[in-house]
């Protein structure tokens, strides 16, 4: 009998959890997810604006480095910014956080946009000065 009820349960769980389309939710605008490096401050921005003009004027006053964008929404920020935390990752003013390298690696792992950032380019230096000639 419990194992029914567990069954019965487990199934609908399932079926909210995979078939329920949280971008089509009202609530959620879709725009622009991107991640932003400052070389003089080290610090890596994360964020979301809701057109290109708008993340252009970020750009341009804040004097940070574009490594990637995609198309997304509103609650993949809040996602996450909520894992990052899970992680161990302090954000400052809840959306920037020194840049780390394994910081990038969780950003990576969790299909962030990152580009051909930091992250990446410090792989291909170490396997070229560790190569054997």
């Amino acid at each position: 009998m419990i194992n029914k009820l567990i069954k019965k349960e487990l199934k609908f769980l399932t079926k909210y959890l995979f078939e329920y389309d949280i971008s089509k939710h009202k609530g959620f605008k879709d725009g622009i997810l991107y991640t932003l490096y400052s070389d003089r401050l080290n610090l890596v921005e994360i964020g979301f604006a809701e057109n290109k003009k708008i993340l252009n004027n970020k750009l341009i006053q804040e004097h940070f480095i574009l490594l990637d964008q995609k198309r997304g929404s509103l609650i993949e920020l809040n996602i996450l910014k909520e894992t990052l935390k899970q992680l161990g990752v302090s954000l400052l003013n809840n959306k920037h956080f020194k840049y780390k390298n394994s910081y990038l690696r969780y950003l990576n792992t969790l299909g962030w946009p990152i580009g051909k950032s930091l992250y990446k380019q410090k792989i291909i230096r170490k396997k070229i000065f560790f190569s054997p000639t």
